[in-house]
């Protein structure tokens, strides 16, 4: 047990100094354990600044395609508004020229129509009475107050009514084709 004794009694003597030196050692795990927790922080928010400056880039870069898209919408948006305006104002307008065109056609025929019982009347002067009702019901049953305005027009319309029915005969011609094909 002289070895133990001999053991404890170097270990009593040098006892001192290890714990100074583990001390030592410890300060400058601990000291080194910091360093590396302060470097540690800075790579973290400088990572941290970095990634908010992508991720603000991103937001932004963002915003702006959205911001480019909303407008390409709404100009998009703009322009199917104006071309819709534009085919309903032709439309309109193309219906309302047939509108026209079938109101002059109307009344060119209706004055042909007035023109004719109105020409007929002398002839049918010379014809005993019971022709003339026959003939002037004929027309009021299609179209009682278009014959009659007519029929109060026709003598200011009779020097014109020789040229008109020469120039109306095609256009009476025209739709009767179609009519025999519908």
């Amino acid at each position: 047990m002289a070895i133990f004794d001999r053991i404890k009694k170097i270990f009593s003597k040098n006892a001192p100094e290890v714990a100074k030196v583990a001390g030592a050692i410890g300060a400058d795990v601990a000291h080194e354990t910091a360093e590396v927790v302060e470097e540690v922080k800075k790579v973290v928010a400088a990572a941290a600044k970095d990634a908010e400056k992508k991720v603000t880039a991103a937001a932004k870069t963002a915003e702006k395609k959205v911001t480019a898209a909303t407008k390409k919408a709404d100009a998009a948006v703009t322009k199917a508004v104006k071309t819709a305006d534009k085919a309903a104002t032709t439309a309109t307008k193309t219906a309302s020229k047939a509108v026209q065109t079938g109101a002059k056609v109307v009344a060119s025929r209706t004055a042909a129509a007035a023109a004719k019982p109105a020409a007929a009347k002398p002839a049918a002067a010379k014809k005993p009475a019971a022709a003339k009702p026959v003939a002037a019901k004929a027309p009021a049953a299609k179209k009682p107050a278009a014959a009659k305005a007519p029929a109060a027009k026709a003598p200011a319309a009779k020097a014109p009514a020789a040229k008109a029915p020469a120039a109306r005969k095609p256009a009476a011609k025209k739709p009767a084709a179609p009519k025999a094909d519908a």
